[in-house]
């Protein structure tokens, strides 16, 4: 049985000056302090990552996203400052409602303008 997921990261690179002499890994794609799968696929001493919790995303072909205009994550200015838990729960709810619609209009308007002939 074969079974996957989907798995938003934060990825870190922390290869410093202090570093350089050493040279960057050979399998680094975009140079030092742009780290991607290549850096988990080699695991490089260099590379650190969290959990992404609450975001949204387009992913590029090689499952990365692109720039920060292809992102968002709840949070910031989102959230009230003085929200207490119960509130923060009901905005996330409300929070993942919104991003599975978009993600359901984003497909359906994706279908009709490709098929326009």
């Amino acid at each position: 049985m074969s079974t996957f997921t989907h798995v938003i990261l934060e990825v870190f690179c922390s290869f410093s000056d202090e570093n350089a002499n050493d040279g960057a890994p050979s399998y680094c794609k975009r140079s030092v302090g742009n780290p991607g799968y290549h850096c988990l696929e080699n695991n490089c001493k260099h590379v650190a990552f969290t959990y992404a919790p609450n975001e949204i995303a387009y992913s590029d072909d090689e499952g990365e996203v692109p720039d920060g205009e292809s992102w968002l994550g709840l949070g910031g200015e989102m959230l009230p400052p003085n929200a207490n838990e119960a509130q923060i729960k009901d905005l996330k709810s409300l929070w993942k409602e919104i991003c599975v619609k978009k993600i359901h209009e984003a497909y359906d308007e994706y279908m009709k303008r490709a098929n326009q002939d």
